[in-house]
């Protein structure tokens, strides 16, 4: 990461960033943000990975969940979940009094079955305050019912969840998608290669900024994809976006120790626009003009 940047905490000092934030989901970009998703609430869920993890989650309102693995211990957490299309669905939540400090993206598609999980966290080998990150595939299932069971209400007849998976993939290799947070935020994702992308950064002051990060790509269907960075050239953040790309509407989540040195985890959505491959340093008005620069909203000594 930015080494010479940010400041290089030891883990001590990010449990006490962690601990010292008291509302962890307050962020900024929530005004292309979807309403948050309340039908979960009420449903019960078992969950089984390739890994040989196993959860038990039951939704007990439009915020509050309670989970449990196989040690039988029950955990309630505060969540926040998102519809990218009429069957998938972003469930995301911190996993309390951890350290080096946990979060779960849970992506559930309730026509299939099939669920990919992000297990995140703060802190990997090259720095403390680096996002690290396990993706992992499996299916759920309603508690109590065998997810090929005739009797379930949440599956067709034809589905078996045991039969498929997401999956890693390269189909977003070459494109380009301007995704637009709010009216003065706006960010050119370019899905460069397998395992790297970039992005312009428009918001700066100093104009058109070309980034790096590492990343990954796993298909859910055949329109919705996660794209997953870990922004390695700044702060060491996670971002997280769960695209539509017929609707080129994303919802999605930003995780670790920000660029102020706090800790957040917050969810936002973001409208998209496809340039195919081309590359802006500039943001383009339909593709044939520049705005000015900078725009005025984000004129030195402007503020949100």
């Amino acid at each position: 990461m930015a080494v010479y940047t940010y400041p290089q905490f030891s883990e001590e000092e990010i449990d006490r960033i962690v601990k010292n934030t008291t509302v962890y989901n307050q962020g900024g970009l929530a005004s292309s943000r979807p309403p948050f998703y309340e039908d979960l609430a009420g449903k019960k869920y078992n969950i089984k990975y390739d890994n040989g993890f196993e959860f038990d989650y039951q939704f007990a309102d439009a915020h509050k969940l309670y989970w449990k693995d196989t040690s039988g211990e029950l955990k309630e957490e505060y969540y926040e979940a998102l519809q990218a299309d009429e069957h998938v669905i972003l469930v995301v939540h911190i996993v309390k009094n951890t350290s080096p400090q946990q979060a779960r993206m849970i992506v559930l598609e309730m026509n299939t079955g099939l669920v990919t999980t992000f297990f995140c966290k703060i802190g990997n080998e090259v720095s403390a305050r680096e996002v690290d990150r396990d993706i992992v595939f499996g299916y759920f299932s309603p508690t109590g019912e065998s997810p090929e069971s005739p009797e379930s209400t949440e599956f067709s007849d034809s589905i078996k969840p045991t039969a498929a998976r997401h999956s890693l993939t390269t189909n977003l290799v070459g494109r380009s998608i301007i995704w637009t947070y709010s009216p003065t935020f706006s960010i050119q994702h370019i899905y460069a290669s397998k395992w790297y992308s970039a992005f312009v950064d428009f918001n700066s002051f100093y104009g058109g900024m070309l980034l790096s990060s590492p990343c990954n790509y796993v298909e859910i269907n055949d329109h919705v994809y996660i794209y997953s960075w870990v922004e390695t050239e700044g702060a060491g953040v996670q971002g997280f976006a769960l695209m539509n790309l017929f609707d080129m509407h994303d919802v999605g989540c930003f995780f670790g120790i920000n660029g102020d040195s706090k800790f957040e985890c917050y969810t936002f959505g973001a409208i998209g626009k496809d340039v195919g491959q081309l590359t802006n340093l500039h943001l383009p008005n339909e593709m044939d003009k520049d705005f000015d620069w900078p725009p005025k909203e984000r004129e030195e000594g402007a503020t949100e």
